[in-house]
């Protein structure tokens, strides 16, 4: 039987580790949670399956790390860029523009919808959809609280604002498999409309526009 061309390697298991996930989520970006395999990933890697199974024991251990990394990176990208605004209002809107698009399919909402539906039986990644979820939350309720106490938002309940605009986002989320052949334009200012209202802010507020400089404000695009 011949060896994979690089599996006579050694590495170190944290760096194996690591390649082993940072690849598993790139296959799930690219083609969905559900092509994440022991298989797929070793021959992405040059390496036997059994070495992935050494250190993922089961599927659900391995999707589920393979979502965590891709869920990790993206909140680290959106609120980072966010964090580089000004104001608390600047940044909030940073955050609901990286997550509220018109643009083409987002590879990151089609892998958060793989994990929703995935979670019901894959009981590693249930946990850690929603460990995101609840970081992501978290971050939001805190810009929310800091808008606030600059007095330019009206939110009467900040935890319970940020799980109502999660909730926008999510249901925008999941129909961007066919975002490409129907036009949600009036579906996404629909919930910008309903954001505003939500935090207390005047209409259009929130709007394509940036707070900052007039420009659109593009998502985090690049994905591993």
């Amino acid at each position: 039987m011949s060896s994979p061309a690089r599996a006579t390697r050694r590495k170190p298991p944290d760096q194996r580790r690591a390649e082993i996930i940072e690849t598993a989520a790139a296959i799930a970006l690219a083609d969905g949670l559900d092509k994440v395999t022991a298989r797929r990933v070793a021959d992405a890697l040059g390496v036997f399956p059994g070495l992935v199974n050494h250190y993922f024991r089961t599927a659900d251990e391995l999707v589920a790390a393979a979502f965590d990394h891709a869920a990790t990176r993206e909140h680290r990208e959106v609120f980072g860029h966010a964090e580089e605004a000004a104001t608390p209002l600047e940044q909030l809107q940073r955050v609901l523009n990286s997550w509220l698009t018109i643009e083409r399919s987002d590879p990151m909402d089609v892998v958060w919808f793989d994990a929703w539906q995935a979670s019901r039986r894959r009981p590693a990644l249930a946990a850690v959809v929603l460990e995101r979820m609840t970081a992501d939350l978290a971050r939001l309720e805190a810009l929310i609280r800091a808008g606030n106490e600059a007095a330019v938002l009206r939110a009467a309940d900040p935890a319970a604002a940020a799980v109502c605009l999660m909730a926008l986002v999510d249901a925008t989320s999941v129909n961007t498999a066919i975002r490409d052949a129907i036009d949600y334009t009036p579906v996404i200012e629909m919930a910008r409309t309903a954001a505003e209202a939500t935090l207390g802010l005047p209409a259009g507020t929130l709007g394509r526009r940036s707070a900052v400089n007039g420009e659109p404000d593009r998502a985090v695009t690049e994905r591993p």
